[in-house]
Order: C-alpha cells, then sequence, then structure tokens
C-alpha cells in the first residue's frame, strides 16, 4: 500500500470518527455540546485543511425535527468558524443558505412554548449570517480577530479603511450585545436545571466579544497615534467604544454570577473605565479554559489596566458608591427585564392570536380556491362535452356526404381506390428494396469488422508469442548467468579454503618458530 492509499485511508476513517462526533455534539439532550465532539471537528479541519465533511454531516442531521439539536449545531459551527483552519471561513460562505433555510424551515419542534429554542435559534443565525458577511467583506480577518495576524496581513496606514474597519467591526459587536440579551431574557429560573445548553451559546459569545474588544482596542490605539487631529476624527469611533466597553462590562459581570458558566472558562474582567486610546498601557491576555486549555491563541483571560488585585488604583469609598450604583441599576435593570419579559409573553401571545387568524384566513381562501376549482372543472367538463357532441355531429354530417358522393362515383371511387393500391405497392416495393440494400450493406460492413477483428487478433497472438519467446531468452541467459556466478562461487571459496590452510600452517610453523627460539 503507497503513501497515497495510507493517507486515503486516514481520511475515510476520520471521516466516520468526524460523523460520530457531529451526532453525538448535536444529540437531542438538552446539554452543552461535548468539548472533545466540538474540538474533534476543528481538528480534523486543521489535519484535512477543509471543512466540508462537516457541514454534510451536519445536513444529515434532522435539525428542523428538534431545536435543541438545531441550536446545539448552531453552537458547534459557530465555534468551528472561530477556531477552524483558516479556509473554514472561505466553505461557510458558500452554506449561507443552508442556515437560512434553518432559520426559516423550524417547524416547532419539542420545547415549544415563550421561552422556546426557536427565537434563540433565528437570532443566532442572524448573528452568525453578520458575522459570516463581515469576514466576506474584509477577508485579512480570521475566525478569531487576531490583531497580529490582522496588522501583518494589511497594516494600519490606511485611516479611511481603518476607520471603515472599526465601524463594520463595533456594528457586529451590537449584533452580539443584542443576542446575548435574548439569551438572558431566555435563561428559564433559577429553580429549572435546563439552562444549561443555553448558557453553553454565551462561551463562544464572550470569547468572541472579548476578541473583537482587544482587536477594537489595540486598533484605536494605533489610529490615534496615526492620524492627524485625531482628537475631533474620531471622536464617533471613540464615544462607540465607549458605550461598548459599559455594555461589556456589564455582560462580563452577568456572565460571572452562572456558576456552570465560570466552570467552562475564565469570563474576563474589564476595568471599571474604557482604556486610555491616546496611550500605550493595553497589554491584555486571551481567554482560557478552566481546564488549561486557550482560546485557540495559546492565552489567558486579560489584566486589563485598573483590574489588577495586586495595584488597586481605585479608592474604596468610591469603589463601594459605584457598587451601589451598579446594583441600584442592576435592581432596575431587572424590574426592566421582567416588564419586557410580560411584554415579550403579551406580543407573542398576541402573534400566537395573529397566526391562528392567518391560518383560518388561510384555509378560508384555500376552501374557496378548491370550489373556484371544482367550478371551473365542470365548466371544461360541460365544454368538453359540448365540442364532443359537436365533432360527433360534424363526423356524421361528412359521413352522409361521402356516402352520397361514393353511391355518385362508385366506379370512379374503385378505380381510384385500385391505382392507390399500386402505388402503395410500388412505394413498398421500394421500401423493401432500400431495406435490403441497406442490409446488404450492413452485412459487408460487420465483415469487413470481423476480418479486422481476426487481423487484430492475430496480430495481438503474434506480440504475445514474440513476447513469451523474448522472456524466456531472458530467462535462460539469466539461468546461464547464475550457472556462471555459481561455479565462480565454488571456486573462489575453494581458493578461500585452501588458503586458509595454508594460513593455518604458516601460523603453526611461526609459533614451532618463535618456541625454538
Amino acid at each position: 500500500m503507497n503513501q497515497y492509499s495510507l493517507r486515503m485511508a486516514d481520511r475515510v476513517k476520520a471521516e466516520q470518527e468526524l460523523i460520530t462526533a457531529v451526532r453525538k455534539a448535536t444529540n437531542t439532550d438538552e446539554t452543552a455540546p461535548k468539548r472533545k465532539h466540538v474540538r474533534n471537528c476543528i481538528v480534523f479541519t486543521h489535519d484535512f485543511k477543509t471543512s466540508m465533511p462537516v457541514w454534510e454531516s451536519m445536513k444529515s442531521q434532522p435539525l428542523k425535527a428538534n431545536d435543541v439539536q438545531c441550536f446545539k449545531a448552531i453552537i458547534t459551527l459557530h465555534k468551528l468558524i472561530r477556531e477552524g483552519h483558516h479556509v473554514t471561513i472561505q466553505e461557510a460562505l458558500t452554506q449561507t443558505k443552508f442556515l437560512e433555510d434553518l432559520a426559516h424551515g423550524l417547524g416547532g419542534g419539542v420545547h415549544n412554548g415563550w421561552q422556546n429554542y426557536s427565537v434563540l435559534i433565528r437570532a443566532y443565525i442572524n448573528f452568525l449570517l453578520a458575522k459570516l458577511e463581515y469576514h466576506r467583506l474584509h477577508p485579512e480577518f480570521n475566525g478569531m480577530f487576531d490583531y497580529k495576524e490582522y496588522v501583518s496581513l494589511r497594516g494600519t496606514n490606511d485611516p479611511n479603511e481603518g476607520y471603515e474597519t472599526i465601524g463594520d467591526l463595533m456594528s457586529l459587536q451590537d449584533r452580539l450585545d443584542e443576542f446575548q440579551k435574548l439569551v438572558f431574557l431566555n435563561l428559564q429560573p433559577a429553580s429549572n436545571n435546563n439552562n444549561e445548553c443555553r448558557i453553553a451559546a454565551l462561551v463562544p459569545l464572550v470569547e468572541e466579544s472579548y476578541g473583537i474588544y482587544k482587536f477594537a482596542t489595540h486598533m484605536l490605539i494605533a489610529m490615534h497615534q496615526r492620524v492627524d487631529g485625531a482628537e475631533q476624527a474620531l471622536e464617533p469611533l471613540r464615544k462607540r467604544y465607549n458605550s461598548q466597553h459599559y455594555a461589556l462590562r456589564k455582560f462580563y459581570y452577568e456572565c460571572s454570577n452562572l456558576r456552570y458558566l465560570t466552570s467552562l472558562i475564565n469570563v474576563p474582567r474589564l476595568p471599571q473605565h474604557p482604556v486610555n486610546l491616546f496611550g500605550d498601557d493595553f497589554v491584555p491576555s486571551p481567554i482560557t479554559d478552566r481546564d488549561g486549555s486557550t482560546d485557540g491563541r495559546g492565552a489567558s483571560v486579560p489584566a486589563l489596566p485598573g483590574a489588577s488585585r495586586s495595584t488597586p488604583t481605585i479608592d474604596m469609598e468610591a469603589e463601594r458608591r459605584a457598587a451601589e450604583t451598579l446594583h441600584r441599576k442592576q435592581e432596575e435593570e431587572q424590574r426592566q427585564q421582567q416588564i419586557l419579559i410580560q411584554q415579550q409573553i403579551e406580543v407573542r401571545r398576541r402573534h400566537e392570536e395573529e397566526e391562528q387568524q392567518r391560518q383560518v384566513a388561510i384555509q378560508q381562501q384555500m376552501e374557496q380556491q378548491r370550489m373556484e376549482q371544482q367550478r371551473q372543472l365542470e365548466e371544461q367538463q360541460r365544454m368538453y362535452e359540448e365540442q364532443q357532441r359537436q365533432q360527433k355531429q360534424r363526423e356524421q354530417e361528412q359521413l352522409v356526404k361521402l356516402q352520397q358522393e361514393q353511391m355518385q362515383r362508385q366506379v370512379q371511387g374503385r378505380m381510384q381506390e385500385l391505382e392507390q393500391q399500386i402505388l402503395l405497392m410500388q412505394g413498398q416495393h421500394e421500401r423493401d428494396q432500400l431495406t435490403v440494400d441497406q442490409y446488404n450493406k450492413r452485412v459487408a460492413a460487420l465483415e469487413d469488422q470481423i476480418r479486422q477483428q481476426q487481423q487484430f487478433q492475430q496480430q495481438q497472438d503474434a506480440s504475445k508469442d514474440e513476447l513469451i519467446r523474448q522472456l524466456q531468452e531472458q530467462i535462460e541467459q539469466w539461468r546461464q548467468k547464475y550457472e556462471t556466478l555459481a561455479k565462480l562461487y565454488a571456486q573462489l571459496r575453494q581458493e578461500h579454503l585452501d588458503l586458509l590452510g595454508k594460513f593455518k600452517q604458516a601460523n603453526l610453523k611461526a609459533n614451532s618458530a618463535a618456541e625454538v627460539m
């Protein structure tokens, strides 16, 4: 077996293991996708430089039949796009139709109700499509928004391009913030233990948002150092960055209160105030899992300015007042969330009523269409019967007229009939003659083919006989060479034995002489 065959065997085995990993990662249990199964999918893309088998395996799963299974598949795909081989993003851009079909094809699987997964699935897919659209517009980014790799590929020399890049990236961050808020709104009460699957979606969101935050911070610092008049020119981006900083700080604070999430990854801790974009004191570190693995770049949770325990720079009284203010804001936000939940319930109830009314209207419309189709069929049947009656009447009139003409011209008709028969017979004879000629030509062609085949077969037989003769001659030559070598070997062996005996005798004589002396 050659190296290519071994490689193909490894590929087949890896694809079989991949199918198993995808099936286990997207099972119907309302739990988070196992990290080892997701990791197998990611490693496959790096080993074989493609992610298409992962997408094909996803398509083979009954995702539309079960909301939990579909939601876990989207979580897996999000992690795959982030951490997979760089070709994964390019191939994912060809699968947007599949994602759109998932969003539009939800048929009300299990776990229906005001806290079902269908709303989360549609929102999650919309976020993934927005992320893929960003990568389509900015192909220089990898899935994890690595700043160093971006600078090595693109640089930050064009302020206009950097402004547009940061603006689009902040828009993607806003989409992520909207989705994470929806996830928290759909978390069930603390007494219910079915939040694990929903919380699992927050893991890539935390990593994604922090990657965007780090890149935006580095990029804005670089732009402030390069752009003339940055204080005024970059003021809109700076305000937007500060707003997203506080939103992320709140997001990470809420995530840090989820025990299951903190058991999976270290949630970043941002400073109380945004980083000074006119300086260079921002030195973050990436996020790590609780088991020691990194987010794919080999680093850990950031220690941003103002977040270090060993060098506090914030007054304790100010920190206490800020904590009280934050607590009051959180209570107010919880009340607002309760109001939003009630409003959401009411909106969904009205939506269900409107959906029922729309279904009734659709049924009435279908009934009207059925009755209209029935009426049209009956009208077509009556028209068809009328046409048949008129056709039959015309045929009868023509038959009577023909009989009258035949009675008037019986003799002439008979003669014409005989002439027609003669013409038909002549035509048939000519066609038969043509058929015979074609048959003769075909027989001659087949005979020529048979002769050619016989000649070709004879040539092949002759060439095979010649080849056999040559092989026999070569065998005979090799046999003679072998016998010659065998005789030469026997002669040399005998000479070697003779020399060995003489050498022994010489040694004996030498030893005897040495003893005498």
